[in-house]
């Protein structure tokens, strides 16, 4: 019997969208083509949850906001199910200041926040390092000061898709791969034609490939990124994320510290590491004292999906009824997954979401 949805990929935006329909009421199954989850960039080690600065605030970034204030909830619903931790942790995070132009951007940021994030989250700036933060962040790298926030957040990747797929039960089927989507919402795969109520292209990057025949101008491109793992010779209970020039670095639940990432738009090699991690992670050990001695225990490399315009694809594909697309999260999607997850099965049942996706993630307006 086909189900009520079939959803291609499971990534991120592909196991959120199959949890929201099951606790829709609705049956739903995942085809993955790899034999494990997370295979495109769900699979990374870094797991940063973070809102956009708060100044020329739109639509899209308020969607992004609401979802981070919504995810401890969701988080906590999933690991009642499944009795599995995802790391979960709301621990702000750190913005070193190099220059007198970051101060001036970290100070119109605290004058914004408030305007646009109310209550529900603060920013504060400090001339000088807080006590706090000894030992996890260098003063020779905030010599402008540091900016905190308490919206961010973190989570361990692989452990949320873990948990996401466990309490799906069997509706997850891996080695099946999709070489075609029709027109009609059927696709053809490894394991022969299939059909369902709607059809939910959650590919990742790959899934550029599935979209690109039926409407080229919603098909993206991919951005390679390359992060590590380490563990410090001690265990650090640090007092948040730190960021600074596109750079992470993460303390995770279990102790080991993530960094990450690069955003290469040109490579030879998509899933092999290379010396632009090396200079990363030199770069982190810089920032972060309790990276000095740490050993690196994993190097991940992948494909991110970029979308097309500058924000996700989240809706119908224009003139094919059963087909609707959740793509280009790139380095946001675990922050808005759920939520998109949730519009998105509001929208095939024909219901207003209770968060809608901004009028710029819709395909229509790609």
């Amino acid at each position: 019997m086909a189900p009520d949805i079939l959803v291609i990929g499971a990534g991120i935006f592909g196991l959120s969208v199959a949890w929201a329909a099951h606790r829709a009421g609705l049956s739903v199954k995942v085809l993955e083509a790899a034999p494990q989850l997370g295979a495109g960039s769900s699979g990374g080690v870094v797991g940063a949850l973070t809102a956009h600065a708060p100044t020329r605030w739109r639509p899209m970034m308020a969607f992004q906001f609401q979802a981070l204030l919504d995810l401890p909830g969701r988080v906590a619903e999933i690991e009642a199910a499944t009795d599995l931790s995802c790391g979960y942790g709301r621990t702000g995070r750190w913005t070193p200041l190099v220059s007198a132009k970051a101060l001036a951007k970290a100070e119109a940021d605290v004058e914004a926040a408030p305007k646009v994030w109310g209550d529900a989250a603060s920013m504060t700036l400090h001339a000088e390092l807080p006590p706090e933060t000894a030992g996890w962040i260098s003063p020779e790298a905030a010599p402008f000061g540091v900016l905190h926030d308490t919206i961010s957040a973190r989570i361990d990747p692989l452990t949320y898709l873990d948990a996401l797929a466990l309490g799906l039960g069997d509706a997850v089927q891996f080695k099946t791969e999709v070489t075609e989507v029709l027109r009609d919402g059927r696709v053809a795969t490894s394991d022969g034609m299939r059909s369902s109520g709607a059809l939910v292209l959650a590919a990742g990057w790959q899934g550029w490939d599935l979209i690109a025949p039926l409407v080229p101008a919603l098909a993206g491109s991919a951005v390679k990124g390359q992060a590590a793992l380490l563990r410090p010779s001690q265990i650090q209970h640090p007092t948040g994320l730190i960021y600074q020039d596109g750079l992470y670095i993460i303390p995770h639940a279990s102790g080991d510290i993530a960094v990450g990432s690069t955003s290469e738009k040109a490579w030879n090699e998509p899933f092999r590491t290379d010396a632009k991690l090396d200079d990363i992670v030199a770069k982190a050990q810089k920032i972060c004292p309790a990276l000095q001695d740490a050993k690196i225990i994993q190097r991940w490399a992948g494909l991110r999906p970029k979308p097309p315009g500058r924000e996700p694809l989240v809706g119908p594909v224009p003139g094919m009824e059963r087909i609707w697309v959740a793509g280009g999260g790139f380095k946001i999607g675990f922050g808005i997954a759920h939520a998109v997850g949730d519009a998105l099965v509001d929208m095939i049942q024909g219901k207003t979401p209770k968060l809608p996706v901004p009028e710029t993630f819709l395909p229509s307006n790609a």
